[in-house]
């Protein structure tokens, strides 16, 4: 009998350690995730666990998914395209590969490409709340390191092919606040030697859970944090290091939430003795 699921698992994980590298910078592709476990990954710790040899065919089939993509693109007539894009910024200490960027009747777009499982897939379409914040993070970033205005991320559901795509702008300011928290909190972790400054995720969130080094991420301390910041939607307070306020809906500090309060109170008030 010839051991077919051995020979595929054997090819898999040769192909897997061929491309392992030492991580030099922040990748593109893990921002939006634990960044402690994003900190000691690029520090070299050994992850808690290794990949399974499903979890690695997983990775493969995408990577396949990926490529169909792209043949059924490259094909058109009148369209350019460049594949695996290296983007690296030495000042911001990132780099990583788009996917795919596309010249078309003077227009040029970047994608990322991402395959689901049908499940999942629907899941993210019945919610409609949009591409997921972590892939619209790893897209933003090659926009910035590419200079290009619009991007868009791809996904393909595994099961049974059914498309979605999901436009990211680099105009988008909201995004770009929360890209450049993260890689300056990351820099400066990396300064400082000091991973207690990123935070640490909720025990029962996915970026936990799918964590690899998370037992690490658990080790270190949490560093006070300067302000305290209050909902203004649940009024939950909480620890941060960034005083500027950010937009209604979101989280401002303690002050900044009574001054406007009260600045509203006085505009209202005015206005009612006008009438």
């Amino acid at each position: 009998m010839i051991p077919i699921q051995d020979i595929i698992n054997k090819k898999i994980i040769e192909a897997r350690e061929s491309r392992d590298r030492e991580v030099k910078h922040w990748h593109c592709s893990k921002l939006g995730q634990c960044l402690r476990g994003v900190y000691f990954e690029r520090l070299g710790v050994k992850p808690d666990k290794e990949f399974t040899e499903r979890e690695l065919r997983v990775f493969d089939v995408g990577k396949m998914f990926e490529n169909w993509i792209i043949g059924l693109i490259d094909k058109q007539e009148g369209v350019e395209m460049e594949t695996q894009v290296k983007v690296l910024d030495e000042e911001l200490d990132i780099s990583g590969m788009a996917d795919l960027v596309i010249s078309y009747d003077k227009t040029k777009k970047v994608y990322e490409l991402k395959s689901k499982h049908s499940r999942a897939f629907w899941y993210m379409a019945d919610k409609k709340e949009g591409a997921n914040r972590q892939h619209e993070y790893q897209l933003w970033t090659y926009l910035k390191l590419l200079g290009v205005e619009e991007g868009s991320i791809l996904y393909v559901s595994k099961d049974d092919l059914a498309m979605m795509e999901f436009p990211v702008l680099l105009s988008d300011k909201k995004l770009e606040e929360e890209v450049m928290n993260e890689v300056n909190l990351l820099n400066r972790a990396w300064k400082e030697k000091d991973p207690s400054i990123l935070p640490l995720p909720n025990g029962k969130s996915w970026k936990s859970k799918w964590c690899r080094y998370h037992s690490n991420c658990l080790k270190v301390g949490t560093k006070p944090s300067s302000y305290l910041r209050k909902c203004v939607v649940c009024g939950k307070s909480f620890g941060t290091d960034h005083r500027e306020k950010i937009l209604c809906g979101e989280w401002e500090c303690l002050e900044e939430h009574a001054r406007r309060k009260t600045s509203e109170y006085r505009r209202i008030h005015r206005s009612a003795k006008r009438k």
